[in-house]
């Protein structure tokens, strides 16, 4: 381990400030769905009222679940953001081109009074190709530009989802508006075959798409770009057999849901085995940096676990309020930000220079969280998941600077 700079900038922590790039991105995508929801207004008030309040509904629970997936290692607040206002600015273009164009097949289907119409196969497969493309455009922009936040695959399904929720999003509105001029089955009809299922499959597809550029992202553009193709074509291709399938038979309806539920399966799968990984770096990395007093043995044994993580929350939000558990989750982060850092470097991910102040970065965000935490502190509270070790959250344990060697053991107590 090279030598750690004590007086590392705390701000090198993963900051999730609002770059000019990121402002302009929202305001267009933004502008882009209020374009499309001003469109739709346009057909009728009450269609689209009852389109947009329809299509609304699934969404919150949704997002809760992704969210729920991104706990260990919780992405940017501001990348969360992007990438589903992306998804429903690319829904909401779609829709704008197909109402300039006359046509609506490519985002509703014509309804009729038993469902959906039929399409050409190759209308279908072309449906499907744009859309997983245009949401795909935005994960591949997260791989170029900000690689270090795209750790494995469930940071993949985490970005692919939320893309894909932004889509079905606005893509609903237009299915439901169309459907309200056809009553109450048409309304219905639609809420049946598409309601909750619509953004819980968009969320599937670019997740596909997501696990490829995550796999690209742990290894290199160059060799994981077969991996992101074959993503594209995997989402495309159930994307197409979904659209197909609305205007099939019940036997090929159910057939298809449960062709989409064993890939679901696999994904989860996939997450929770991914949430292992990054559980096995943080107790292969951080005890190197036991000796300087930032982490104990017992804090990495919180930290391998996502009860004992959540009990930490909450001991610390009990002990000290907001700003504790603020400090606690920080540290936290920092921690997991700083096992990873490792893995990458590893595979030769990053450069030494950035690895240094990176890891100098994360350690200092570290040891400011525990000094804000313990100031926040009253009393000489043990923390619970110390029980019979000593933790750098106790207020009376004597630490070192991150430059001091190791003391002989047992140098370390707790004052009386």
């Amino acid at each position: 381990m090279g030598p750690i700079d004590p007086q590392a900038a705390v701000a090198n922590t993963r900051a999730d400030h609002m770059p000019i790039g990121f402002i302009v991105g929202v305001a267009a995508c933004s502008l882009v769905a209020l374009g499309a929801l001003a469109a739709v207004a346009a057909g009728g008030a009450l269609p689209a009222g009852i389109g947009l309040t329809l299509a609304l509904l699934p969404i919150p629970a949704l997002l809760a679940g992704v969210l729920y997936l991104d706990r260990l290692e919780p992405e940017p607040r501001s990348s969360l953001v992007f990438v589903f206002l992306w998804g429903a600015g690319s829904a909401a273009l779609i829709g704008l081109i197909g109402t300039a164009a006359g046509s609506h097949l490519i985002t509703t289907p014509e309804l009729r009074p038993g469902g959906f119409a039929a399409a050409s196969p190759a209308a279908v497969i072309g449906v499907a190709a744009l859309e997983e493309t245009l949401m795909g455009v935005v994960l591949v922009g997260l791989l170029l530009l900000r690689p270090q936040e795209i750790d494995g695959v469930s940071d993949g399904v985490v970005y692919g989802s939320m893309v894909g929720l932004g889509f079905a999003l606005i893509d609903n509105i237009y299915y439901y508006t169309q459907a309200s001029h056809y009553g109450f089955n048409g309304v219905a009809t639609t809420f049946v075959l598409r309601g909750v299922v619509s953004p819980v499959c968009q969320a599937l597809f670019a997740s596909l798409i997501g696990a490829g550029v995550a796999y690209a992202a742990m290894t290199s553009l160059r060799r994981g770009l077969w991996a992101i193709v074959a993503g594209w074509i995997a989402a495309v291709a159930l994307h197409a057999l979904w659209n197909a399938s609305l205007s099939a038979g019940v036997a090929r309806l159910a057939l298809t849901y449960a062709i989409l539920a064993a890939v679901l399966v696999i994904l989860l799968v996939a997450v929770i085995m991914d949430r292992r990984r990054i559980i096995t770096l943080i107790r292969h990395y951080l005890p190197e940096y036991e000796p300087t007093g930032i982490v104990t043995t017992t804090d990495i044994s919180m930290l391998s676990s996502l009860h004992a993580r959540r009990m930490a929350r909450q001991w610390a939000r009990l002990h000290c309020g907001l700003g504790g558990l603020r400090d606690m989750s920080e540290f936290q982060l920092s921690a997991t930000e700083l096992a990873l850092l490792h893995r990458r470097s590893d595979r030769a991910l990053v450069d030494t220079d950035a690895f240094v102040l990176r890891r100098d970065g994360l350690l200092g965000g570290m040891r400011a969280a525990t000094s804000a935490f313990l100031s926040r502190l009253n009393g000489p509270l043990r923390p619970p998941w110390a029980g019979y070790g000593q933790s750098c959250f106790q207020p009376t344990l004597r630490r070192r600077r991150p430059d001091q060697p190791p003391a002989q053991p047992g140098a370390d107590r707790l004052d009386s």
